[in-house]
Parts: C-alpha cells; sequence; structure tokens
C-alpha cells in the first residue's frame, strides 16, 4: 500500500515556512499528516513509516537557509542499532565496567553505568538479567545485588528482560515509583525532567507502586504515574512499540511536545530554549524510524508548526 500524492503540497509548504499559512491552508496540511493514521491493515511501524515519509517529501522542499548554523561541526551518524557492553563472566564485571563510587553505610559498594551515547547501551547485571538504557540514562545498584533482593535504582529511560530467580525479587526504583518483578520484559520511562512516570508490560506480571498506591500490570498494558496530581493509571500499551526505541527509532507516546523535544535533543547532547512556547504542552505521540537528530526535529517542528536554529550545542524553537 503506497502513500497518498497530495497536490499543492510544495505550494503549501512554502508558505508555511513563510508563516503565510491561513488556517483553512494549515488545517489541510494537517489532514493530510493525521490521515495517515487511520489507514487499515497496516501496523503501528508501517503507520509510523508513511507518515514519516509524508514528512520526509516535505523536507525535501525545505530551503537550506532555514538551519542556521553558527558553528558547524562534524558529526557521523553510525549505522549501529546499540552499543552493548559484553561480560566475559562476574569477576570481570565486578573489576572491569561499574563506575564504583563512595562507600556506603555497612562498607557496602555503590555501581552507576550511564548511557553516555545516542545509541541503546545493553548492560548485563550478575544475575543476568539484561537491561538496555536509552541516551543519557543511568543505573545503579549495590554491591550486595543478588544477596537477598535484587535491588536497582533508573533515572531515564530502560527496557528490561528480567531472569526469574526464586525468592530473590527484581526491585526497581525511579523517582515516583517502585516497580517489583519475578522474570518478564518491560520497559520504563522515567526521565527526570518529566512529569510522568510510565512502566510498559511487554511479558510476565508486575507490580508498579507510587506511595500508597500499587497496580499489577498485565501484557499489554501500562501503569502512568503523573507526579503533579500524584495519580497512578492504568491504560492499554502498544506491545509493538515499547521498546523500538532500542534500534534507533524516536518515540513519544503521549507526551507534551515540550517533553519530545526535550527527550530528542538529550538524546544528541542539545540544550533547548523556547522563544515561542505556545503549544509546548500539547500532547503528541510520534514515531520516526532511525532518522538524524536534524530530520527528526524537522518532524518535530512540522507537526507542532514551530521553526529551529540551532548554535553550537544549543537548539532555539521560536
Amino acid at each position: 500500500m503506497a502513500p497518498k500524492k497530495y497536490p499543492r503540497a510544495h505550494a503549501l509548504l512554502e508558505k508555511f515556512y513563510a508563516g503565510k499559512c491561513t488556517p483553512e491552508e494549515l488545517a489541510i496540511l494537517d489532514s493530510w499528516y493525521d490521515g495517515l493514521d487511520n489507514i487499515a491493515d497496516i501496523s503501528a511501524v508501517d503507520t509510523a513509516h508513511y507518515q514519516q515519509q509524508f514528512l520526509a517529501n516535505f523536507r525535501n522542499s525545505l530551503p537550506e537557509a532555514k538551519i542556521v548554523r553558527w558553528k558547524q561541526t562534524a558529526i557521523k551518524w553510525t549505522a549501529a542499532a546499540a552499543s552493548v557492553i559484553l561480560l566475559a563472566g562476574a569477576g570481570y564485571w565486578w573489576l572491569h565496567t561499574a563506575q564504583q563510587k563512595t562507600m556506603h553505610p555497612g562498607d557496602i559498594k555503590s555501581f552507576l553505568v550511564t548511557n553516555e551515547t545516542s545509541n541503546a547501551k545493553l548492560v548485563v547485571l550478575p544475575d543476568s538479567s539484561h537491561i538496555w538504557l536509552n541516551a543519557a540514562a543511568s543505573l545503579r545498584w549495590k554491591e550486595d545485588f543478588n544477596q537477598k533482593v535484587r535491588s536497582v535504582q533508573l533515572t531515564g529511560e530502560g527496557f528490561f528482560d528480567v531472569q526469574g530467580q526464586t525468592g530473590k525479587p527484581f526491585i526497581i526504583r525511579t523517582r515516583d515509583l517502585t516497580i517489583q518483578v519475578l522474570g518478564t520484559k518491560f520497559n520504563v520511562e522515567a526521565y527526570p525532567a518529566e512529569g510522568v512516570t510510565r512502566v510498559s508490560l511487554q511479558q510476565g506480571k508486575v507490580k508498579v507502586g507510587a506511595g500508597k498506591d500499587s497496580t499489577i500490570l498485565k501484557p499489554g498494558y501500562a501503569a502512568v504515574y503523573n507526579n503533579e496530581d500524584k495519580g497512578l493509571a492504568v491504560a492499554a500499551a502498544d506491545a509493538s512499540k515499547m521498546a523500538v526505541w532500542r534500534d534507533g527509532v524516536f518515540i513519544a507516546t503521549d507526551l507534551p511536545l515540550r517533553d519530545a523535544v526535550t527527550r530528542l535533543c538529550t538524546r544528541y547532547g542539545y540544550n533547548v530554549h523556547w522563544e515561542n512556547a505556545q503549544g509546548a504542552d500539547k500532547i503528541i505521540s510520534v514515531m520516526f524510524i532511525k532518522e538524524t537528530f536534524v530530520k527528526t526535529l524537522d518532524n518535530l517542528c512540522y507537526i507542532s508548526r514551530k521553526h529551529y536554529r540551532i548554535a553550537e550545542k544549543q537548539v532555539t524553537i521560536y
């Protein structure tokens, strides 16, 4: 099935970037883009691909002058889907991979792994559980991990494939939630700059707790905690999207535009400044398949009717 052809697209695009589109013309652009989400009998990934192709056609007509660069830096984009830590054994792990922190009470050491790349990073824990960290995410645990309780602390986004061990529950703590599992696969979004924490379950069963509230998740559902109203809600989630970011896909599900842009910029080491914050709290859901930073930012700015400029490591939205 091929995406539709869009007459007048080039002319409308020129008017859009010149700031001369009428409300009726903006509605036409929106309907073209949103209409791609209603194609029957295709997967969510295919829908995202068609939407992305639609934006790419617009982007090809975009004049180069619209992206302002005050200092050009040579950046090489790799085709690698993930950066992987391979462990030969437990002894190698303790000696070479984890960054040792200061001693805690009881002389128990703490270890920290932070993903400082724009790709996914795989961490294999001493119990053989696998955790993929998204860009800028970090995972912390103590030296006595796997003795009685397997406990870790997550900041940012991570996908967990936890090995089951009888009598040794696996516990993940974030800023707002405590997640307890035995053996399962699930995704956790716990970005420190965002007001929402989300746990999406792909396989198995997890218990999610926030203060006095808790819920048991089933596969295909997500628990969403809102830090502003301290509420914990459960909603259906698309299992096919839960871990696509590990393959270089940029995804933002039910996020304010401001948070989606911040996620993207943080992933590639950029700060964000908003000169025009109108509509920044609008909730969006997007998925862009293996695009570069600039192309993904183009897409986000198009669907939100915004422009941007880049000066060194700062992105300004206007």
